[in-house]
């Protein structure tokens, strides 16, 4: 999801020190924590906090590898009412957690409460909105104007039903600056993922097979016929949620069905010849921090 580049220039950025206190919402496996380990685990502690035992039975046990030198541990709730004291943590930070709340305001004072006077607060989360109806997609598929402005009309209805219903905001990345300043927060900035999305033949890096995986993988298995029928009820409510009509729904499953199978055919012929391509731009994904307001007494202390 972030290169490791880009994760070196977000160290500095961040302003990231060995030895500080972590707390991760939303953490599921740990990425964050691994991924920032070697910028802060030294002498360092690390909080896991997700609402799914599986995943964090999970985490703990992958923790072992990455986490030495220092402490990780996790630790299942509730992102609106997080275990910890006020001013607790020298940073929190969260990842695709926001987008899926009702209340992401919310969950991001409790990020705010349990971090100290001039603390880091960060949160990496998409634009999936630009991302899905906004980025040119460069292929062989053969998509007329008209499918793509139906489709960029229909995600557009789909994410407002789907806000509507409380399952979260699927554009909120662009929202959290606003958010931060509106609880207090300072030296707020926030950065875009510069990873660009591609794959073309003779596929000569990790991520390029790993993606032609996926595609074979995608174009081969069959779908269970419960979690598709289940998918679609969903689509549909939100999309009717968001405004649209059940007969703009139904033309818009037509031809989406049609298309699918389509590139299925074209996809499965170009990978067997090794001559599939597909550029999709930028994943509009972001990072975004801000620093809590140091208390009169921490500045005066020297502390903030």
């Amino acid at each position: 999801m972030w290169r490791d580049d880009t994760i070196d220039m977000y160290s500095r950025w961040l302003g990231l020190k060995q030895g500080m206190t972590v707390v991760d919402v939303g953490c599921g496996l740990g990425y964050l924590g691994w991924t920032y380990w070697k910028f802060f685990g030294k002498g360092g502690r690390y909080f896991g906090f997700d609402r799914s035992f599986s995943l964090l039975n999970e985490a703990d046990s992958l923790s072992a590898q990455w986490s030495r030198e220092g402490i990780a541990s996790f630790q299942q709730g509730d992102a609106y009412e997080l275990p910890y004291p006020d001013n607790f943590a020298d940073w929190t930070m969260c990842q695709t957690l926001l987008m899926h709340l009702e209340f992401p305001e919310k969950a991001l004072a409790e990020m705010v409460r349990v971090t100290r006077p001039g603390g880091l607060i960060m949160c990496n989360e998409p634009d999936n909105l630009s991302a899905s109806t906004m980025v040119a997609d460069f292929s062989e598929n053969n998509v007329t104007d008209h499918d793509i402005l139906r489709h960029h009309r229909v995600m557009m209805t789909w994410v407002r039903g789907r806000k509507k219903l409380g399952y979260g905001d699927y554009s909120i990345a662009v929202k959290i600056p606003m958010m931060m300043h509106d609880l207090g927060l300072i030296n707020i900035d926030s950065r875009c993922n510069d990873t660009c999305n591609f794959v073309q033949p003779p596929y000569e890096s990790p991520v390029e097979k790993y993606r032609i995986e996926m595609a074979r993988k995608l174009i081969e298995d069959e779908d269970d016929p419960e979690d598709e029928k289940r998918r679609r009820e969903e689509f549909k409510q939100f999309f009717l949620a968001g405004g649209g009509s059940l007969s703009s729904y139904y033309r818009h499953r037509k031809r989406a069905d049609q298309l699918s199978e389509e590139y299925k055919e074209m996809h499965r012929e170009n990978l067997e010849k090794g001559t599939w391509f597909r550029s999709w731009g930028a994943s509009s994904f972001f990072c975004i921090k801000a620093r809590k307001k140091a208390s009169a007494w921490s500045v005066r202390a020297g502390k903030g």
